[in-house]
């Protein structure tokens, strides 16, 4: 019989709430920051004893630096991890704020993914190929190129981007299928903070600084014309670094009262 060296107690996905995710593999223990993104992968040892008994088990995990200053001094680290009645607590101090925060882990029974649902394999075939951006003055400079799992943006035939892409959808609405980048950490695709997949064509909002941008909308260029174009690809950018609102009208301000009886005397002399 092997020597039992950890506990499947421990071993799994844990998640405090939108805040933290965990994952523990006998020695080692990955901690993801809210948006799942690998803040440190480090060793963990404990007392196997002592957890596989329920008690309070202290978890001594070789890093505990959750923010560091532009010195590599520590400015937000763990103060205490350990495990008590199925549940894995973490300590933390901002010193910043002075502060100190609680966290609390549950264990799950899925990966910090979870929610996401990679459609590589039913949608990346029928996205191969060229796709121009329709526009209402006929224009086709901008195009997007995909081949394999990259995604290309050009304008008139040079590359202005490229990136490595998956074909996703989130368990919670699994109708909703868009292009987003390789890293699942990451949300939209390049200058767009989405790119829709729809039959025929691919939709997207460009992130332009103090613009309010129209939809961008790509389409097969023999579909360019046949296409029913969104409302929202019709509209002109606006800035919003100017205001556009017409101006507030206010009631008059009355007389100062002094004034306006001396306005109503001279009104009686008259």
């Amino acid at each position: 019989m092997l020597f039992k060296k950890y506990s499947d107690k421990l071993n799994g996905y844990w998640e405090a709430k939108y805040d933290y995710y965990a994952e523990i593999r006998n020695g080692e223990i990955t901690l993801r920051d809210g948006s799942k993104r690998v803040m440190f992968k480090t060793s963990i040892k404990y007392d196997l004893k002592k957890l596989e008994s329920g008690e309070k088990t202290e978890l001594n995990i070789g890093y505990t630096t959750i923010a560091a200053n532009y010195k590599g001094e520590p400015m937000w680290y763990i103060t205490a991890f350990y495990c008590e009645n199925g549940k894995i607590y973490m300590d933390s101090y901002y010193t910043i704020t002075d502060k100190n925060y609680h966290n609390e882990f549950k264990k799950v029974d899925h990966d910090p993914f979870y929610n996401i649902l990679v459609l590589d394999d039913k949608y990346l075939k029928q996205l191969q190929g060229e796709w121009v951006e329709w526009r209402k003055d006929k224009s086709t400079n901008s195009t997007i190129e995909i081949k394999g799992n990259e995604i290309r943006f050009l304008y008139t035939g040079s590359v202005i981007d490229k990136r490595k892409f998956h074909v996703i959808a989130y368990r919670s609405s699994p109708e909703q299928v868009f292009i987003s980048d390789e890293d699942l950490c990451t949300t939209g695709i390049g200058m767009y903070s989405t790119l829709d997949v729809l039959p025929d064509m691919l939709t997207g909002y460009e992130m332009v600084c103090d613009m309010d941008m129209p939809l961008s909308v790509f389409a097969r260029r023999d579909m360019l014309d046949k296409i029913i174009v969104p409302p929202a690809a019709l509209r002109e950018p606006r800035n919003t670094m100017m205001c556009d609102d017409p101006p507030v009208m206010t009631d008059p301000v009355d007389d100062p009262p002094e004034k306006s009886s001396e306005m109503k005397g001279e009104g009686k002399q008259r």
